[in-house]
């Protein structure tokens, strides 16, 4: 585990600073290194290189380039500061004793010439990017009152292995792990909204059954194996229940159940086909696609069922599908085909307007929200394989995030989690 220590300026300041902080100039010299008795160039330089790419991820901060170590006597130059471009500065120390790392980052308003915020990091060295990305999340949230990103993960499917498996990594792509090792078929990860736990279906007894497991994949425990489809399943926001697609009458439908198997109610009633249902952010709707006027379209229908209400929200396009919430729940991204390739589009559910977020080669497929709001996680497949990528909620800065031999697809981006 790591540990941190904060201290920071008067709070009335720090307020003013979050409601007009955007697009934020920020410098982030060389650490400076203590007890030198140990080689740590590589560590500090590495860290200041997560730290900035941390921050520049948020599509927030615009990172002021060689900055070098510009302050001299242990002073800073607030004035040559200010004349590079910078709004904002981080200062830090860094040291190595007996394999644990430890940070001291101070962060300043350069054009106020003022000390906002200091914390202390400390842990293992291979807990160097945790430490960076805690920081970068710190940052963030004194500068704009929002709490980062930078400590999320992403859940997805790969096939590298031979085999359909769950896979977790970072936000930016690091840390990849392999969650399952079933040797079968993972279908539709899912984060539990206190990230504790991932549900899933697997082909592992041949059926599509419905399954939870612990964020580490420990402890998988079997909910739903109904005969037929037990598929996509979507949380409540209170991780109480999930709706998910059940086809045990010979038709796929949206049903509810408690997450102990426990409690099932169905949702929808009709010939077509019934998927992909996306819960909203308040609870009070659940957004699904349905072929029943034809072509696979979105529509949003009150928790307690359609009869209770019920609205069709895609109409641009002939295949409308996968579709996910934003975290204010104003805008669903989704997935339509566009001149015959998959591309991810944004609904605004108020207004019922639509546009196109990515465009170029590549089908894209699976949005799925950063807990901010400011980020989009998706698969697009080229020459016959997925990746995950990431892009921009205003459809900039796509990165690819994937680079597993059998690729990645359907996303799960998930919620904070606990330090």
């Amino acid at each position: 585990m790591y540990t941190g220590t904060a201290w920071a300026e008067d709070d009335i300041y720090l307020e003013i600073y979050k409601r007009i902080a955007r697009n934020i100039k920020i410098a982030i010299p060389d650490f400076t290194i203590e007890k030198k008795d140990i080689d740590i160039t590589d560590i500090s330089e590495k860290a200041v290189s997560i730290l900035s790419n941390d921050l520049r991820y948020t599509g927030i901060f615009n990172i002021v380039e060689g900055t070098g170590e510009r302050d001299k006597y242990g002073t800073i130059d607030f004035k040559e500061w200010g004349i590079l471009g910078a709004q904002a500065l981080v200062k830090g120390k860094c040291y190595i004793d007996k394999n644990r790392l430890s940070f001291k980052l101070w962060l300043y308003d350069v054009s106020e010439e003022k000390y906002l915020f200091g914390k202390e990091y400390s842990g293992d060295v291979k807990q160097l990017r945790l430490i960076m990305h805690r920081s970068a999340d710190d940052i963030v949230y004194y500068l704009t009152g929002e709490r980062g990103v930078a400590g999320t993960k992403i859940a997805f499917i790969s096939p590298s292995s031979g085999y359909k498996e769950i896979y977790i990594m970072d936000y930016d792509g690091y840390n990849l792990k392999r969650l399952t090792n079933d040797r079968s078929i993972a279908l539709f990860p899912a984060w539990s909204p206190d990230g504790r736990d991932i549900a899933f279906t697997s082909y592992l007894h041949k059926n599509p059954d419905l399954y939870i497991m612990d964020s580490n994949g420990l402890n998988k425990r079997i909910v739903s194996k109904l005969d037929g489809l037990n598929v996509a399943p979507a949380w409540s926001p209170d991780g109480q229940k999930v709706a998910l697609v059940l086809s045990k009458d010979g038709n796929p439908e949206i049903y509810i159940m408690d997450i102990d198997g426990k409690g099932l109610n169905r949702l929808t009633k009709h010939r077509g086909i019934d998927t992909s249902p996306a819960w909203s952010p308040d609870g009070k709707e659940i957004a699904f696609t349905s072929d029943r006027a034809g072509s696979p379209q979105i529509y949003i229908m009150d928790v307690r069922g359609e009869k209770k209400g019920l609205r069709r929200v895609t109409y641009r396009g002939n295949y409308n599908d996968l579709s996910s919430w934003s975290p204010d729940g104003k805008l669903i991204a989704y997935t339509s085909r566009q001149n015959g390739r998959f591309e991810i589009c944004m609904l605004d559910v108020k207004n019922k307007r639509s546009y196109q977020l990515t465009n170029g080669y590549g089908s894209k497929e699976g949005p799925s929200w950063s807990p901010d709001g400011r980020l989009i996680a998706f698969s697009s497949k080229e020459k016959g394989k997925s990746n995950i990528y990431v892009i921009n909620a205003d459809g900039t800065a796509q990165r690819r995030l994937t680079f597993l031999k059998g690729g990645g697809y359907s996303p799960s981006w998930s919620p904070r989690l606990e330090r």
